[in-house]
């Protein structure tokens, strides 16, 4: 299941967008470099294999507010003649135009960055996003009253591809309300990655913050994970400042903010794939089958499996919506499936037994325990029917081709595609 792969070198870029009470900036962002270095990876994503954005780990706790630190240190920056200084504040953001995020970004963001205010990140498996606040306040020291403020979103983008070792990330600070003594702002920072990684490429020059213009920064990092085998784990982080040759209380500058993303774990150890990639482990991952899609009766079986009480439903599609783990070893696989369907049980013509939940999981029928059950229509007489609860699993005759290609579809768009590693955690969504 693809998210929005959408780079040929996965990076990080962090881009910064803010405004004033000046004119806009001439159109000199870095965008067009960073749109140059990105490509598509891969086709669309088929509606079957939409995964929906899921809330994350919540924004890094290092977000501050330092106009405290400020009021302290107040009467010796009056003493040693300081007259002006510019100090940062959090607060609530206000949910953006959509000219905000999809039209002024390095690279647009996706609709369902408008749900991530405030608190959390939302995000997928390749892509997360979270909008925060900041605010900036300018103070005459010497009368210590506020002479200006600047009211700006923050909006932190970061996105993958399975197939690739380098990550994006992007920062963008939307300024929305200004006034006093913010004329002639600008700002820019660095970039840097801390584990299995190194800094490809950065770029967050000075840029002036005005109203209605969006000054850009991105950076590319790339994983040095190469052995098979081999699993790692990076984080990117951009750090900025606004600049203002009057704020001479606090040098001309705000304190650095800190921009973290979260964990990006790449390998080069999903059987099957040939090639490494990254991904974001806070997301679980979902694979969705429809109930009128070319898997019906594997899809119609898995529901009415999950509707009995079994796991991995999607949250709000069924009662027991605790997450499967992927079972790798293959021994133990097949004693899920000779349990679950044994070799015995006469098959139906053009059918064949599917169990759920699925031999490659560790919730499977042997590694999982138990009882068996079964449905009506499943063809199934050595289990019984009606059967609700937490535990066991369920085994259905169906259609060959359904369960077949389901299951290749599975292990493609949800296993490889998403590097499901053993014990990762996934659910299996049905669709309407």
């Amino acid at each position: 299941m693809k998210t929005r792969a959408r780079i040929a070198l996965p990076v990080l870029v962090l881009l910064v967008a803010a405004t004033v009470v000046s004119p806009p900036v001439p159109a000199q962002s870095p965008a067009h470099a960073a749109s140059d270095r990105i490509k598509v990876a891969g086709a669309p994503p088929k509606h079957a294999r939409e995964v929906p954005s899921r809330p994350g780990p919540e924004v890094a706790p290092e977000q501050g507010d330092d106009c405290g630190e400020l009021a302290r240190r107040r009467q010796a920056l009056v003493a040693a003649g300081k007259t002006v200084a510019a100090c940062v504040t959090r607060g609530p953001a206000r949910r953006p135009a959509p000219a905000d995020t999809r039209q002024r970004s390095v690279l647009p963001l996706p609709e369902w960055c408008d749900d991530a205010l405030n608190t959390s990140w939302h995000g997928k498996r390749e892509e997360a996003c979270v909008i925060y606040s900041i605010g900036v306040n300018i103070l005459s020291l010497p009368n210590n009253t506020l002479i200006g403020q600047m009211f700006l979103n923050e909006y932190r983008y970061t996105y993958g591809s399975s197939t690739y070792l380098n990550v994006a990330q992007q920062l963008q600070v939307s300024m929305w309300d200004g006034w006093g003594l913010i004329a002639g702002t600008t700002v820019s920072g660095t970039a840097e990655c801390s584990g299995s990684c190194t800094l490809v490429s950065a770029n967050f020059p000075p840029q002036e913050v005005v109203l209605n213009s969006f000054p850009a920064g991105e950076a590319y990092f790339k994983s040095t994970v190469s052995s098979p085998g081999e699993v790692a784990t990076m984080k990117g982080t951009f750090k900025y400042r606004f600049y203002n040759p009057s704020w001479n209380g606090s040098g001309g500058s705000t304190t650095e903010l800190v921009a973290s993303y979260p964990t990006i774990r790449c390998d080069n150890a999903v059987p099957g794939q040939s090639i490494p990639g990254c991904i974001f482990p806070d997301w679980p991952g979902i694979y969705t089958y429809s109930l009128t899609g070319p898997f019906a009766e594997l899809a119609k079986h898995i529901n009415q499996a999950q509707q009995s009480g079994l796991p991995g439903a999607y949250p709000a599609t069924g009662p027991n919506t605790a997450r499967l783990r992927r079972l790798i070893n293959k021994g133990s696989q097949q004693a899920n499936r000779a349990l679950a369907c044994p070799a015995t049980w006469s098959r139906p013509p053009g059918k064949s037994c599917d169990e759920y939940p699925m031999a490659s999981t560790y919730q499977g029928a042997a590694t999982g325990g138990g009882t068996g059950r079964t449905f009506s229509w499943c063809s199934v007489t050595a289990l019984p029917t009606g059967v609700t609860g937490s535990t066991g699993w369920s085994s259905c005759m169906i259609d060959a081709n359904h369960n077949s290609l389901g299951g290749s579809d599975l292990d493609t768009y949800l296993y490889r595609d998403q590097r499901i590693l053993d014990s990762d955690t996934f659910w299996i969504r049905i669709a309407p």
